[in-house]
């Protein structure tokens, strides 16, 4: 059984992120120790942390995303694992 396309998208896309929002982070840290004018801004970033923890959650719950309801087709007798 082949996945839609929008939950593909949003794997990678959840994936993409989890691993992007980390670098941006640290280059704006180390842009800020470089350039004073951005260290001024740093407090308008205040919301990367629950963003990115809201992104974590996602990417560990699609990673079992499958678990559940093979476990319940197994279950119930219906595997359609060949």
């Amino acid at each position: 059984m082949k996945d839609p396309l929008w939950r593909l998208v949003l794997c990678w896309g959840a994936v993409f992120t989890f691993f992007t929002v980390p670098l941006v982070g640290i280059s704006l840290l180390l842009l800020a120790d470089r350039m004073p004018e951005i260290r001024n801004h740093l407090s308008e970033y205040k919301f990367i942390g629950p963003f990115f923890q809201s992104v974590t959650a996602l990417v560990f719950g699609l990673s079992g995303l499958r678990s559940f309801d093979k476990y319940v087709e197994t279950k119930n007798g219906k595997s359609n694992d060949k």
